[in-house]
């Protein structure tokens, strides 16, 4: 069983939490691109997104981390 926290790439070792945060950055891009695409985000405010994606981007991140890499 292998608990380091590391995915072998090509020969290279990357860290699994990197992953994650990929994951959730292209989640993030295609929920905007929905969200956008049915006009839900005409009134919110530009603030309120710029605090809103990072945060979903965090949650995502760490769950995604939770359910697939538990050591």
């Amino acid at each position: 069983m292998n608990v380091e926290p590391s995915i072998n790439v090509l020969g290279a070792y990357f860290p699994d939490w990197l992953f994650c945060i990929a994951g959730a950055t292209v989640l993030c891009f295609l929920l905007h691109a929905v969200l956008n695409a049915r006009g839900w985000l005409a009134g919110v405010p530009s603030h309120l997104l710029a605090l809103g994606y990072p945060a979903l981007a965090t949650v995502l991140s760490l769950s995604a981390w939770l359910v697939f890499f538990q050591h």
